[in-house]
């Protein structure tokens, strides 16, 4: 049995990414896992994976941006396994430009997904794991946030930041809930498909390029992401409140 048997886990944004392997991770740990994307053939792909792990699991093609689709996600979710236990509000987006080269329409796309969409998820998911007795939320949130900028990341970096706040503040709210909310400032994490890949592409490095500018001498494994992850969600984390676990390979402290 895995450390997660009978529980419920819900992920965001999972078509690909540090959304994919913290679903499969789940899975492999015995969740019975809900996960969703407006990606609706790479949901399908990591439910397919899911499955040949030997787990259980639903994919949902919702998109967070709507309020709707975050209680339809809790809601189906319980419909189908009874509860909710963890969560974890991954879905993200990124564009890069220059701050002169900004628009209206791509402040509101981050906003609405990086900022907006965790607000709609926690909301939904706090109701339920209230009934519940209890949970654990875990946001992905970035070292781009409040701990550093990024020159052309400034819209993606205000809304990680608006992550960090509204994760301590959520915290101290539902903590008496025995509910714990916390978030991760991920960086270098190889992870096909994420925002950090998606700056590599734009940039045309390799992993052993990336590599090489992080102190540790390498990106971050996939498994050392999910395991902060299921380690938050874990009852032995139940003493974390609020907090933001830096995962960078010493990136800050270089």
């Amino acid at each position: 049995m895995g450390a997660f048997s009978g529980k419920v886990a819900l992920v965001t944004g999972a078509a690909r990414g540090l959304g994919r392997v913290t679903a499969l991770a789940f899975a492999r740990e015995g969740a019975q896992v809900v996960f969703t994307d407006i990606d609706e053939a790479g949901g399908q792909e990591t439910l397919e994976m899911v499955r040949a792990a030997g787990g259980e699991g639903m994919f949902l093609p919702l998109d967070v941006r709507r309020e709707q689709s975050a209680e339809e996600m809790v809601a189906k979710a319980v419909e189908r396994y009874g509860r909710l236990d963890c969560a974890v509000n991954n879905a993200g987006v990124v564009r890069f430009a220059p701050i002169i080269e900004e628009t209206t329409e791509s402040f509101d796309f981050h906003v609405d997904t990086n900022l907006r969409g965790v607000f709609y998820c926690m909301k939904h998911e706090i109701r339920q794991m209230m009934r519940n007795g209890g949970g654990s939320i875990v946001n992905q949130s970035s070292i781009t946030g409040s701990l550093t900028g990024n020159a052309t990341e400034s819209l993606y970096a205000a809304t990680k930041g608006g992550v960090d706040a509204l994760t301590k503040s959520v915290a101290l709210e539902v903590a008496k809930h025995n509910i714990n909310v916390n978030a991760i400032a991920s960086c270098g994490i190889d992870a096909p498909g994420d925002v950090f890949h998606q700056w590599m592409e734009r940039e045309n490095l390799t992993a052993e390029d990336v590599g090489k500018l992080f102190p540790i001498g390498r990106m971050g494994k996939a498994e050392e992401l999910t395991g902060a992850v299921l380690y938050l969600c874990s009852e032995q984390a139940r003493f974390i409140v609020g907090h933001l676990l830096v995962l960078d390979g010493g990136w800050i402290a270089h």
